[in-house]
């Protein structure tokens, strides 16, 4: 697995230089991590399957002395690629790949790769090449999470922050560790595509402690665990009314949690309205006659409630 890395890192790295050539080459920025880290030996052997590795790696990335690209950047990129794809499916791509490129005795280029990619796994990794190749920055993710101690059913709400302005959203799979007062533990994968998305489960165990990403699979940095509120007592805290409504819908919130968003689908899942931080009636005159889907994003958690617009 070293090896393939290790061949496409300097693949990579050949790219990168002839697209930097008015900056700092990827050589550069490769002599100066192993300089700066040259007492971690993890470094120099580019071992991602290593914990530690990846810990240092993301440290580094996410510093604020860090200059993009660098050697490590990349390194730390095509390890996230495999997680997010899977073992079987990253390397299944990776050697069509290079078997494609010894059958035409050509170089690697990023877009050959993606295309490449594309093809074989019959997968859409625009987003991803985008987000981390192209662009710049990394997320940072603030969970908020309430276990039903009677289900045991889980609910965690997820926003995202973005260090970079060139990124307005990082779409990745985030590993969350739960585990329990005793030492049981379990990982969730949450298949993030869009903020303040909410997931729910069940935990086959009392929940004591939440990590987002405790083995550093992800670049991130400044991640958040807060404790929330059970969705049934968010639910019943926040209510819509009239219902049915003809002209004006308006939002009775008799909790803490704060309404930051509230959006309005027709059933073709179609956004019809959208109002952030609402603070008056919302106007449902543009609404055609029928029932739509409300969905309402707070600061404990996003509900969806429906509601029947009257002719």
């Amino acid at each position: 697995m070293k090896e393939i890395l290790l061949l496409f890192l300097f693949i990579f790295s050949g790219i990168l230089y002839a697209q930097e050539e008015e900056e700092l080459t990827i050589r550069d920025y490769y002599l100066n991590e192993l300089i700066n880290t040259s007492e971690e030996k993890s470094i120099v052997d580019f071992d991602t399957e290593q914990i530690a590795w990846r810990k240092i790696t993301v440290e580094k990335i996410t510093s604020s002395s860090y200059s993009d690209p660098s050697f490590l950047k990349i390194a730390m990129v095509l390890h996230m690629l495999q997680y997010k794809l899977g073992d079987e499916d990253y390397l299944k791509g990776i050697n069509a790949y290079v078997l494609e490129l010894n059958q035409q005795k050509e170089s690697a280029t990023v877009a050959g790769f993606k295309e490449s990619l594309e093809y074989h796994l019959d997968i859409d990794l625009s987003d991803f090449f985008n987000d981390w190749f192209t662009n710049k920055g990394f997320p940072s993710y603030e969970i908020s999470w309430h276990q039903n101690e009677k289900t045991h059913v889980i609910t965690i709400s997820v926003k995202q922050y973005q260090s970079d302005t060139s990124v307005s959203f990082f779409e990745m799979p985030v590993p969350v560790k739960v585990s329990d007062e005793n030492g049981a533990s379990q990982f969730i994968r949450l298949e993030l595509s869009e903020d303040k998305q909410s997931f729910s489960g069940m935990i086959p165990f009392i929940i004591k402690n939440v990590e987002i990403d405790p083995e550093y699979q992800l670049i991130s940095k400044n991640n958040i665990v807060k404790s929330g509120v059970d969705q049934e007592t968010l639910s019943t805290t926040i209510s819509l009314y009239p219902n049915p409504a003809k002209d004006f819908l308006n939002i009775q919130n008799s909790g803490n949690a704060i309404v930051e968003k509230v959006s309005i689908f027709n059933m073709l899942g179609k956004l019809v309205i959208e109002e952030t931080n609402p603070v008056a009636a919302i106007n449902l005159k543009p609404l055609s006659f029928g029932i739509h889907l409300v969905k309402i994003e707070t600061s404990e958690g996003t509900l969806h409630k429906t509601i029947l617009k009257k002719q």
